[in-house]
């Protein structure tokens, strides 16, 4: 199955939303492994914040849009207190609500998408993709650590009164 990874656009929200809804649907009714839910997280909102900074990237199988993704150029401070491999302060990709429709799990489309984000790094100068996952969310590992991504450790993301999840693994691979 060929996979094609793109900047998103205006066209895409609607498809993006039902990807969300749909996941969060499938996680409802098997393991929850990132204990995401339908109407709390991911939301619409967050895909159109990604779509207006230029973020916000969709994975292809033909016509249809098997998964999506938002990079940030920005780490927030909880990523502090992680030990890197690099510096703190170097201009790294951040990898943020990735998430693949359950038609398409399995065929290779995180692994497409986070190749994607190290070809757009090193493109655009980056020293590192960076990400996090809820410390739970075991395929999530699986893949990240298959990729390459070198676990850094745990970090409170200050999330616990929002989402009821306190501790989350930080992953890095330098590019």
């Amino acid at each position: 199955m060929e996979i094609k990874v793109r900047q998103a656009n205006d066209g895409d929200l609607d498809e993006v939303e039902r990807l969300y809804g749909e996941l969060n649907d499938y996680l409802a009714e098997h393991v929850n492994y990132p204990r995401w839910s339908r109407e709390v997280y991911p939301l619409r909102e967050h895909a159109e914040e990604g779509l207006r900074a230029g973020n916000l990237y969709v994975a292809l199988c033909g016509e249809k849009i098997a998964g999506t993704v938002i990079f940030l150029y920005e780490q927030g401070e909880a990523y502090r207190s992680v030990e890197w491999q690099i510096g703190f302060d170097v201009p790294v990709i951040i990898i943020h609500i990735l998430a693949v429709h359950p038609a398409y799990m399995g065929c290779g489309v995180g692994k497409a998408l986070l190749e994607y984000a190290e070809e757009l790094g090193r493109s655009q100068g980056m020293r590192a993709v960076r990400l996090d996952t809820f410390e739970e969310n075991l395929p999530a590992v699986r893949l990240y650590e298959k990729c390459g991504f070198s676990y850094r450790g745990l970090v409170d993301l200050g999330l616990e009164e929002i989402y009821g999840l306190k501790w989350y693994k930080a992953f890095e691979k330098i590019l």
